[in-house]
């Protein structure tokens, strides 16, 4: 047990590491598999991109491998499906940020999916069915599996990104419209 001490980690107890298993592997498994025994709440602040409108709020929990998310999301086009993901980097350790309207490298006024990726990364989970919003407005609430999605840990490394608005009359299902920076709420207390 001293040796845990000596190293910190919260997560750590007698039973997951003993000093003949303190290899840097052993101690980073313990601490993971520890860690996903907490239940970690997360918030988002959902901000409008590319001038949408769309604004609102999420709270992801992590209660061992299960993720809850729960997206409430006003002033997406009404009666369209709208998907959204989590997006971030798998490698680097990079943290994933809500593109600036800098982001335009072709000058058309829009921040593109492809435009987006070098700040907010790949899509690690498709958060689906994705919703319609019949008056502009969803409520979306679904827990997913995550024990074969090593990439979304930490969450706080990553955002949520909305999609779909209509450009010159045409509905682009991948344009991002919103943008949420995932939070730690209670780091697991």
């Amino acid at each position: 047990m001293a040796a845990c001490a000596m190293f910190l980690f919260t997560a750590c107890n007698e039973d997951s590491v003993g000093p003949q298993d303190m290899t840097a592997q052993n101690v980073q498994e313990a601490h993971r598999t520890n860690s996903l025994n907490l239940k970690k709440t997360y918030t988002a602040d959902i901000m409008s991109l590319n001038n949408s409108g769309v604004t609102g709020t999420t709270t992801l929990t992590l209660d061992g491998n299960m993720l809850t998310v729960h997206i409430m999301a006003t002033g997406l086009e009404p009666g369209m499906v709208h998907p959204q993901h989590i997006h971030g980097f798998t490698e680097n350790n990079n943290n994933a940020i809500c593109p600036p309207m800098s982001a335009d490298t072709d000058g058309d006024g829009l921040v593109e999916l492809v435009e987006g990726i070098p700040f907010y990364g790949a899509v690690l989970l498709p958060l689906d069915p994705f919703p319609t919003a019949p008056d502009g407005s969803i409520d979306y609430t679904r827990t997913f599996d995550i024990s074969d999605k090593v990439a979304l840990l930490p969450l706080q490394n990553n955002v949520i990104v909305l999609h779909g608005m209509t450009v010159d009359g045409e509905y682009i299902a991948t344009l991002p419209v919103a943008c949420a920076e995932i939070k730690t709420m209670n780091n697991g207390k």
